[in-house]
């Protein structure tokens, strides 16, 4: 009968095992990308230009990895509390309207130093109401936080809708 394993050392879990990861998803979409009849060299080289080429390409890189680098810190701390928060995308996307909101309507009343604190907590409060509604689901009535979340990540997406 064998015993527990030991824990593998820290260096192989903070280093080698993201590093043996990045290189198989590498692999993966190289060889996808040679499926389809193109260079994988030639497809990373332009990707690292476009992301990385320029100050523009930077800025843009920069620009859409803030939401999703925000988000999953969100759901870190949310996880390692023992809870899942699959709703992240929709609370940044309604906190974020919350922050615009307060800033149009409070630009001619406030000055900028006031006005950020001010929208900052309505950014805060918008994002934690709109987690509120599943989190009372699930504490109340047993719904699914999951399956909860998800759909009201899809509701705050829906944001473009209008009724006609």
């Amino acid at each position: 009968m064998r015993g527990a394993r030991p824990p593998l050392p820290r260096w192989v879990n903070i280093g080698l095992i993201p590093l043996a990861n990045v290189v198989f998803a590498l692999l993966v979409a190289g060889m996808i990308v040679l499926a389809i009849g193109e260079n994988p060299l030639s497809a990373v080289r332009v990707m690292l230009a476009g992301a990385l080429g320029d100050s523009e390409g930077i800025g843009y890189t920069l620009y859409y990895a803030t939401n999703f680098v925000f988000t999953g810190l969100a759901v870190a701390v949310a996880f390692h509390a023992g809870l899942f928060n699959i709703g992240g995308e929709g609370q940044a996307t309604l906190g974020g309207l919350g922050v615009g909101l307060v800033l149009l309507a409070g630009d001619r009343h406030l000055p900028f130093a006031a006005l950020l604190p001010v929208a900052l907590l309505a950014g805060m409060s918008l994002g934690g109401a709109w987690a509120f509604v599943p989190a009372w689901l699930q504490a109340y009535r047993g719904s699914h936080i999951v399956i909860t979340t998800i759909m009201f990540n899809f509701l705050a997406a829906a944001r473009h809708c209008q009724l006609k």
